[in-house]
């Protein structure tokens, strides 16, 4: 359909311009056309006539040129391969293969307005600590379809740790609504020793959040009851994009340490603006959260509950600001991506709780894309009463391994540099760089080099990311 489109296209602007003088479109119009032209020159990476499966995967497909990455050509020939493939099955090989993936990973039963989602023999062991030990457990999600782009979910998920002995049960209820402006309303609800703040697949995928989210504080230290109410919308056409949460916490602690039973009540708020002027592809195409150009900030505060809660129990008080911009940009071959972000903290009381402002880490496999998290900080590491940090990535092909018939031509790897620093008002900085292969944001192998100024200590860790399972995924998803 391209060329006969095309060939219309320059028989109009022949024949108008054969009476230029007479009828000179603007300069509105002219921009118009010549999106409308890179439109339909822009390659799609995204296979057509995909099963809802493999048409999942592409559901967070930025527009072009930020789906030219060998991620999205990884995923587009994996996703043309499958089709292929079942389309020529003539046994039950790929029956029985199919059947062993929904094993490991779970699998979805629809009933009409109704699917049950039952988790895999790979989630029976969800977790692991230095305090809890090993996690045991299991997880179901039951949805119920209202209308296109509106549902609501219920997850469960039910666990024993080995070490602490302990049961924990983790419920969140996700209310999808209003599609068109990014509507989600969840509650959150049981007793655990992890994050509370539930992240939906889209949020980590495309980082909706650059700090870690109140009730996320990666110390294991406490076992917690809580409750807790979020709330996420979009506005003026995705420009701004508004989030606040409540939550409560019962924290007792689990180890010998100068710790106090205590308790959290806190609000928190984020604010992101993202004008369309800044945010537009050369074929007029909005560019989405984690590829856009965007000023955000953030405002925490944990308080007490007065005269609802006359227990002798203390709570937690503090507050907290962030100020953040952040952007990506097609360079060619390339893309580069930056955040820069300063943030205070004040107001503490009960310094011996365990709570302050710590920075998102890596697991050594997870799906979190490394530009967004720390891979050798010390967990310990935090931001103290000021804080400020910078990353820079950039991802791009011909460099140095990827120069080589085997990784570049045939497996079709690209590289990219990672670089993270923060220093504290305390006088406390670390410093951190890294090399990854990998195809794009789907699956990255990374080695890592991070040095604390104060301490003159380096650390190095080798990390495996694979953010391809949260396109993968199916839970907590709006459909």
């Amino acid at each position: 359909m391209k060329r006969p489109i095309l060939l219309l296209l320059g028989l109009l602007s022949l024949f108008g311009g054969q009476r230029a003088e007479a009828q000179q479109p603007d300069s509105t119009e002219r921009q118009r056309l010549e999106q409308l032209r890179l439109q339909l020159l822009a390659p799609r990476v995204k296979p057509q006539g995909l099963d809802p499966d493999l048409d999942r995967l592409f559901r967070y497909e930025p527009p072009y040129p930020y789906n030219d990455t060998q991620g999205y050509h990884f995923l587009a020939a994996y996703a043309a391969g499958q089709m292929r493939s079942r389309q020529s099955e003539t046994g039950g090989s790929g029956h029985t293969f199919r059947r062993i993936v929904e094993l490991a990973v779970g699998r979805n039963f629809d009933f009409g307005r109704w699917t049950l989602g039952i988790d895999g023999l790979a989630n029976l062991i969800p977790d692991r600590n230095s305090i809890d030990g090993q996690w045991l457990g299991y997880e179901v999600q039951l949805v119920r379809h209202l209308a296109p782009g509106r549902s609501v979910a219920l997850r469960s998920s039910n666990n024993y740790t080995l070490r602490s002995r302990q049961w924990f049960s983790e419920n969140h209820l996700l209310l999808y609504y209003a599609p068109q402006r990014a509507g989600l309303l969840v509650l959150s609800g049981g007793r655990t020793s992890r994050g509370t703040y539930h992240l939906t697949p889209e949020e980590i995928y495309r980082g909706y959040y650059p700090s870690l989210q109140l009730g996320n504080n990666p110390m294991r230290a406490y076992s917690k009851d809580f409750v807790s109410l979020r709330n996420g919308l979009g506005f003026l056409g995705g420009q701004l994009h508004l989030t606040t949460a409540l939550s409560w916490e019962d924290r007792r602690p689990q180890v010998e340490l100068p710790l106090q039973h205590h308790r959290r009540f806190g609000l928190s708020t984020q604010l992101l603006l993202a004008p369309q002027a800044l945010n537009r592809t050369a074929a007029g195409e909005l560019l989405p959260i984690g590829y856009r150009r965007e000023l955000g900030l953030s405002y925490e505060q944990a308080t007490g509950l007065g005269a609802l809660d006359r227990s002798a129990v203390p709570y937690l008080r503090y507050q907290q600001f962030e100020l953040f911009a952040r952007g990506s940009f097609a360079l060619g071959r390339g893309q580069l991506d930056f955040t820069a972000l300063v943030g205070k903290r004040w107001d503490d009381e009960l310094l011996d709780s365990g709570e302050a402002h710590y920075f998102e880490q890596l697991s050594d496999l997870g799906r979190v894309p490394f530009r967004y998290a720390w891979a050798t900080m010390p967990i310990d590491f935090t931001g103290g009463d000021a804080w400020a940090s910078q990353s820079v990535n950039y991802l791009g092909r011909d460099f140095f391994l990827t120069r080589s018939r085997g990784l570049g031509e045939v497996l079709r790897l690209d590289e990219a540099f990672h670089f993270k620093a923060v220093e504290t008002r305390d006088g406390r900085s670390y410093l951190e760089g890294g090399y990854s292969l990998g195809w794009g944001d789907m699956a990255r192998l990374g080695l890592f080099v991070g040095h604390e100024l104060q301490r003159s200590k380096t650390r190095l860790a080798l990390r495996l990311s694979l953010p391809i399972l949260c396109l993968s995924s199916s839970w907590s998803e709006r459909r």
